[in-house]
Formats: structure tokens, sequence, C-alpha cells
């Protein structure tokens, strides 16, 4: 059996090992493009939202298309550390994973739906290029940069109300996922992931920490939603399954060791470079975890 997991692990690990200059002309692979770019000189957003929306009739069905439209009209674009209004985001056609959400939110405020920002750190595909980064940005501004490093990196979605399931379910504009089921099956899921862009969703291998943030200027952590998608709602994913396995303990355990650490690292308290070990063990602890759960009911 251990042999078996560490071939497991080994095999897995590997399959998130595509070159860092790859991922960029990789990620706009379902994407469409606009034939012209979108004149925002005089944009008016509210207007814009309602033709994108026009004939959807529930809120989470408006929230839907919409989220269909930016998400095959826009491109993702990595990160370059600028400040860039809505307008400037849409004239580009694309920006980072914050700059997709930020251009949702605007369209969604302006349909009156109820919508809250949302910061989430994941295991990611091992990246020595991407630790070296962090480093220096940490030196430059502060230990909010440590949310990226070399096995963990940062990401931007949102979550609307549904007024149908009186939920507040996941909006991923950089991945084109609704609702918490679609989400979970792939962002956490141990079958097919199916995004717009399954390279850049297969590279973020499970969320380990997710935050409610407050839209002041502070930015602070207001709700931990950790606890909610990867234990409670994952294990209903899997019929309930997941929580009569061996490593499930573990798994829960090691989320709650490291949020408290994350949630510091956001607001600039922690330096979560700190926590690699921890980071290590989340990652080999989901991958037990899928193994298991492969080994028990699928074969």
């Amino acid at each position: 059996m251990k042999k078996l997991l560490i071939s497991f692990i080994i095999a897995f690990t590997l399959q998130f090992t595509a070159v860092e200059q790859g991922k960029s002309q990789s990620t706009n692979n379902g994407r469409q493009q606009l034939a012209e770019k979108i004149d925002t000189t005089n944009l008016d957003l509210k207007k814009f939202a309602g033709q994108i929306t026009a004939g959807a009739s529930s809120n989470f069905e408006k929230a839907r298309v919409l989220l269909d439209w930016l998400s095959n009209r826009l491109e993702w674009k990595a990160t370059d550390y600028q400040k860039r209004t809505v307008n400037e985001i849409l004239a580009r056609q694309g920006g980072n994973c914050f700059e997709l959400a930020k251009v949702y939110m605007a369209m969604i405020n302006e349909l009156n739906i109820p919508y809250r920002p949302v910061a989430e750190i994941n295991f990611h595909r091992y990246s020595e290029n991407r630790q070296h980064t962090a480093e220096e940005k940490v030196k430059q501004s502060g230990n909010s940069m440590s949310v990226f490093g070399l096995q963990h990196n940062d990401h931007r979605w949102v979550e609307i109300y549904n007024d149908q399931s009186k939920e507040w379910e996941p909006v991923d504009p950089s991945t084109n996922l609704i609702g918490t089921v679609q989400w979970l099956k792939a962002r956490a899921g141990f079958g097919e992931r199916v995004t717009i862009d399954t390279n850049f969703t297969n590279d973020m291998i499970v969320p380990f920490a997710i935050f409610v943030v407050s839209t002041d200027k502070k930015s602070t952590m207001t709700e931990n939603r950790t606890l909610h998608y990867l234990v409670e709602d994952f294990d209903k994913l899997y019929n309930n399954r997941l929580s009569t396995l061996p490593s499930w303990k573990t798994w829960v355990e090691k989320l709650n060791e490291i949020n408290e650490p994350c949630r510091n690292a956001f607001e600039g308290k922690t330096n979560l470079h700190q926590y690699s070990k921890r980071i290590d063990e989340i990652g080999k602890t989901y991958l037990q975890l899928k193994q298991e759960y492969l080994t028990k009911y699928k074969n």
C-alpha cells in the first residue's frame, strides 16, 4: 500500500510539471475572441449588463449568463501588478483573476444581485520560479505577497446570493464556474475537471483556504468559508463517503491548522512561506484521500 501511494503521488505530481512559459499560451484555449474591442469611452455599465442578460429571469440565471459572456470574451492575463479600472480591464479585453472578478462584480452590482468577493489559497503545481518571485515581492511589499509560493498560489473569485436556494454560491470568472456542485467538481473533485480551461484549473490542485473579503480599503477577511466548501460540501458531493475514509480526519485537521496563518497572510500579518511544510502535508493528504476514495469506490 505504501509503495502504491508513493507511485500515485509521483504520477500525480508529474501531471503538474508543465513549464511556466507555456501556461499563458494555454490558458485561453476555450475562450472566444471579440471581433471588436469594447468601446468604453461612454460605456453605460448598467445598460451594458442589462443587454447581456436580457431574457434571463432569475438572479441566478442572470449571473450565469453574465459569467458565460465574460469568461468567453475576456482573456486571462498574467499578473503584472498594475491597478486598472473596470473600463480599463474591459478595454484591455482581459486581466488576472482579481481583475476579471472586479469586472464581474461591477456588472453584477448594476443588476442589483447581492455578491461578495472571495480570496482563496490553493495547493498548486510546484514552481521554484514562483517561489523566487514571491520572496522578492515579500521584500518589496510585505507579507501579503506570501499568499503565493513554491506549492501554493492565491486566486480570486466571487460569491453571489442565489435567491432560489437561499445560499451564497461560488462564481469564478476565470474558469466559467458557477454553483457549488460545478465548482467543487472542477476545483476539488477526483474525476475529470470540466472548465473553460482545464490546464489552468488542473494547476490549482485543490484549495485549502477560502475567505470572504471585506469591501473596505483594508480588505480584511470577514468570513472563513473553508470548512463549508472543503469539508461539508465536499463530503456531500461524494454522498458523505469521504468522511468514512482513513485520511478524512487528517484532511479536516490540516485545513484547520493552516487557516489562521492564511488569514494572517492575506492581511499582511504573517509570512506564509514559513508554513511550507504544512502546505506540503495538505497536498499529500489530499492525494491520499483521493487514492483511498478511488481504491474503495471506483475499482
